[in-house]
């Protein structure tokens, strides 16, 4: 049976060794360009040979980060890094845009390709198109519940889970917020986290802001799903993904060890169940507070940290005298010098390394639960406040040494006979070498080497990757210096070494090429509606996701929700599609800009699969359109037809959780309609509003402040989306744009 993958991060080649130690089958990591971790470490292109190298000679597998959306003018760059990562080996690349992964499947029909969460794939038909497309392995958004995994895996391809560490709020691929405010795109890699910032929920209606203690409200805890991998291991699932390309090394390896011994016994057929040693260990790496997500229905306020956004470790104590001249904490646990501490504040965090601990007014090195600590520092601390333990000194000296979890098997035999040189074959299953000694055997003329003392010398492996599973050997009484059978052992190791660390081992799947012709009957404007009072007297296509609309209005095309977990589309209409499973829909002449097309590869990616008319991606500036859609015409010669977003308020985020229903009741689905009988925003430390939308699917949208317009001096179809907007403020809005 073959095991499930443990998959872990690596942002350094500290990591990416930690992550071997740690016990991983397989590591992803960023490149220095098109990785959607733009602040990690990432390796250039030498330290990518050398951890391609470290990866296959410890028989893991390395996967590169290359999903980010790219523009226009990068794709010849991108070509050019998966030429590089083709050459030197690399296993399998994870891609975003859909315009790279058809390029490179057309080039290199047998580089394995991962459909990345970016590309918000979060149902059975988006991933049997992609199955279909020749990816290897798609990624499941981190909502994905368990029910709808288990028929993702029954589609015969390799699903990945993420089952550690950081969540976002907003599904991937999904989140404009830093885009659009700040200009930082989390699809290329430079997210500015708004969802760890401050709000209020506010509203609109009553003109009141609703009260709560803790204000990060859009805060999640971190995922962690260990106590619960047996489910996932029978679900299917190929990979366990953990987050954390931007950690520390001492974090990927106890992270990686953990999931390897969970892995391991169950396997074993042993129950595993996470010690609170190592739970405490796991919180003193990192954690925001741990969460199962929506992976295992985890809903409301259990989903999120809103006291705090950040690492929480473990609690240490409480301040209990304070001055000018310092504090002293009373211990709930352990403290040794070099710890890291947090003090909490109402206002602000004091966060504090404790390299000078007084007990007793004397000078120590650790102090023991129940001691009273003082620590000299004029700041200001609130008597009462709570301490945290964010880093233990003691715990990180224990890890950093990287203890080795596990090791490649190899098997060894070897003939010594006299006048012969000595033979050493080694073979790892797959690769066998066979190395001979400088040196002939000589007839003893004392004591032989027996047997033994051979097999002992030829089992020094300790400071190599393998470890012996079986040893024979064919030996007659003979002499050779110690230091010439060592000598042989080495050379066959570093034989053995060079031919694995080489490997490349690659299946090609064929790439079919599409034909396609377009239609220009459906190059034209289209009209979002999700409320009755904005349907338009018009002539223009208008689509809605609300079913009770389409029930009402046979006229108005289905728009598929951008999140339909259900995979179920309306037979015999004609769609505008939101996400990759909408793809399945037989009439589909129209794709939204939840595609995030941004280059003309992607645009001819859609018009592959039946598309005639993209909505290019909301952060597409004009020029960058204008670049996408000559380039396309110069290429193919077919005139492009795409339309560009021109009136209404833009998802900022698009999420699971609803704000509203957290602080207003008590988080059950009985309340959802909360958010349809009045106004609420969310309002950020700036007083900015952002107001929140819930769909018909009870998908919460943070909306942009104002509508946005744009001046369509071009002429491109236009799409216009109403979401709260009133009947006078939507016939308003297509007056304007001559609808």
């Amino acid at each position: 049976m073959k095991k499930i993958e443990c998959l872990a991060p690596a942002g350094t080649l500290e990591a990416l060794r930690a992550a071997i130690m740690g016990g991983a089958d397989a590591i992803y990591c960023g490149g220095s360009q098109f990785g959607a971790r733009a602040f990690a470490g990432n390796f250039n292109h030498d330290e990518m040979i050398e951890a391609i190298h470290l990866c296959h000679l410890w028989d893991v597998k390395l996967y590169v980060t290359m999903n980010t959306l790219l523009y226009e003018d990068e794709i010849k760059d991108a070509m050019k890094e998966v030429a590089f990562y083709y050459q030197i080996g690399v296993d399998a690349l994870i891609i975003q845009d859909l315009g790279l992964f058809d390029c490179v499947r057309f080039t290199y029909p047998d580089f394995e390709l991962h459909c990345s969460t970016q590309m918000h794939i979060h149902n059975a038909p988006g991933v049997q198109i992609m199955k279909d497309l020749g990816a290897s392995r798609v990624v499941l958004a981190r909502e994905t519940p368990i029910e709808v995994i288990q028929d993702c895996c029954r589609l015969g391809i390799e699903i990945e889970v993420f089952s550690y560490g950081a969540l976002c709020v907003s599904y991937s691929g999904q989140c404009l917020m830093s885009s659009l405010l700040q200009n930082r795109s989390g699809n290329r890699g430079a997210c500015a986290q708004y969802c760890r910032m401050q709000y209020n929920l506010y509203n609109e209606d009553h003109r009141e802001t609703i009260s709560s203690v803790d204000k990060y409200l859009l805060s999640p805890k971190d995922l962690n799903a260990l106590d619960h991998l047996d489910q996932l291991i029978e679900a299917g699932v190929t990979s366990l993904k953990i987050e954390g390309r931007m950690k520390r090394p001492e974090y990927v390896y106890l992270v990686t060890k953990t999931f390897r011994e969970a892995i391991d016994a169950y396997y074993e057929g042993k129950k595993y169940q996470v010690t609170k040693e190592r739970l405490d260990e796991l919180k003193l790496m990192f954690n925001r507070g741990f969460t199962l997500g929506h992976l295992f229905h985890t809903n409301g306020k259990s989903l999120l940290n809103m006291n705090r956004p950040n690492h929480v470790g473990l609690p240490l104590g409480k301040v209990v005298m304070a001055n000018r001249d310092g504090f002293t904490v009373k211990l709930e646990d352990e403290l040794n010098q070099q710890d890291g501490l947090r003090i909490l504040d109402e206002k602000e965090d004091l966060g504090y390394i404790a390299n000078m601990i007084y007990v007793n007014d004397r000078l120590v090195n650790h102090a023991s639960k129940g001691e009273l600590v003082t620590f000299k520092d004029k700041r200001f601390v609130e008597v009462g406040s709570i301490v945290l333990k964010t880093t233990d000194s003691k715990l990180i000296g224990k890890l950093e040494t990287f203890e080795c979890v596990r090791k490649v098997d190899i098997t060894i035999r070897v003939e010594a006979k006299v006048d012969f040189p000595m033979v050493l074959v080694l073979s790892d299953g797959t690769h066998t070498i066979e190395a001979k000694s400088e040196m002939i055997a000589q007839k003893p003329i004392k004591a032989p080497i027996e047997k033994e003392r051979l097999f002992e010398q030829l089992l020094k492996l300790n400071d190599t990757a393998y470890q012996c599973a079986s040893i024979q050997g064919n030996i007659e009484p003979f002499f050779m210096p110690l230091k010439q059978i060592n000598e042989l052992r080495r050379v066959a190791i570093e034989q053995l070494n060079s031919i694995r660390e080489n490997d490349k081992q690659r299946i090609t799947i064929p790439y079919i090429m599409k034909n396609y012709m377009l239609n220009s009957t459906f190059n034209q404007d289209w009209i979002e509606i999700n409320k009755e009072e904005q349907i338009q007297n018009t002539n223009y296509i208008q689509c809605t996701s609300n079913p009770i609309l389409l029930d009402k209005y046979p006229n108005l095309y289905p728009l598929s929700s951008v999140i339909n977990e259900s995979g179920q589309y309306l037979e015999d209409k004609t769609h505008v599609i939101s996400e990759i499973g909408g793809l399945s829909v037989n009439d589909k002449p129209y794709a939204t800009h939840h595609f995030n097309v941004t280059n003309s590869y992607a645009l001819e990616f859609l018009y592959k699969q039946g598309i005639q008319c993209v909505e290019l991606s909301q952060e597409c500036s004009i020029e960058q359109i204008q670049l996408c859609t000559s380039e396309f015409e110069h290429r193919t010669g077919f005139k492009a037809q795409i339309a560009i977003f021109a009136y209404g308020r833009r998802d900022l985020m698009t999420s699971k959780t609803c704000v509203v229903n957290n602080l207003c009741k008590d988080g059950s689905k009985k309340n959802c309609a909360l958010c349809k009988t009045q106004s609420y925003s969310l309002v950020d430390i700036k007083n900015n509003h952002y107001p929140l939308f819930g769909d018909t699917n009870c998908i919460q949208h943070i909306l942009e402040s104002e509508p946005y317009q744009v001046s369509n001096t071009n002429r491109y179809p236009m799409v216009l989306r109403f979401t709260i907007e009133n009947e006078f403020e939507t016939k308003e809005a297509c007056e304007n744009n001559h609808l």
